[in-house]
């Protein structure tokens, strides 16, 4: 049975590219036509998918609120943000935050991780993180109405990783799309 996906950028809001992979590409940059490549992927697998690339309101509280409301009358079974993490230059990993009270949540990020570990046997898995009110991201995932990821693949700030997946956008989206539908299949209707 076809379900509605949300798919957003992260760091859609007007002024706000989020951070920048040692390449120069913003995380807006990078993202948003991952996004609508993942978006094809999930509408050859017969589902409803919307992207957002630009948020509404004008500061990180009233952006997260107005796409929340998207979401909801979008009536999405499932919401993902895309991002990138940066830190230090030997700062690695790819990662899948979920809200820490939300078990479809939790098991939506580890169906991420999963993808990874098959997609991407040789990099370093993080793990599903569990965030709560004040931590990172913790406004996008608290505020959705459905079960909701954030997507950290890897850190923009190291080099190494960058090139890697700079070079593999495509494998990127199939691995998203992959763990998306091992989420859907595995919800009970």
């Amino acid at each position: 049975m076809p379900k509605k996906i949300a798919i957003c950028v992260g760091h859609s809001r007007s002024g706000d590219k989020g951070a920048v992979n040692t390449d120069g590409v913003t995380e807006w940059a990078f993202n948003t036509p991952l996004a609508e490549r993942t978006a094809e992927l999930l509408r050859d697998a017969k589902h409803e998918v919307k992207v957002w690339s630009k948020y509404g309101g004008s500061g990180y509280s009233s952006a997260m609120s107005w796409i929340a409301e998207q979401i909801r009358e979008f009536k999405a079974d499932v919401a993902i943000e895309l991002h990138f993490n940066s830190a230090g230059p030997t700062a690695e990993g790819h990662e899948f935050l979920h809200w820490h009270r939300s078990g479809r949540s939790s098991r939506l990020a580890s169906c991420f991780h999963f993808s990874f570990k098959k997609f991407f046997p040789e990099r370093k898995a993080r793990g599903p993180k569990a965030i709560a009110s004040g931590d990172r991201g913790s406004a996008f995932l608290q505020r959705t109405h459905c079960p909701a990821a954030i997507l950290e693949p890897y850190f923009g700030s190291n080099v190494e990783e960058t090139d890697f997946y700079s070079a593999r956008r495509e494998e990127l989206a199939r691995a998203y799309a992959d763990a998306i539908i091992s989420w859907l299949s595995a919800e009970k209707p």
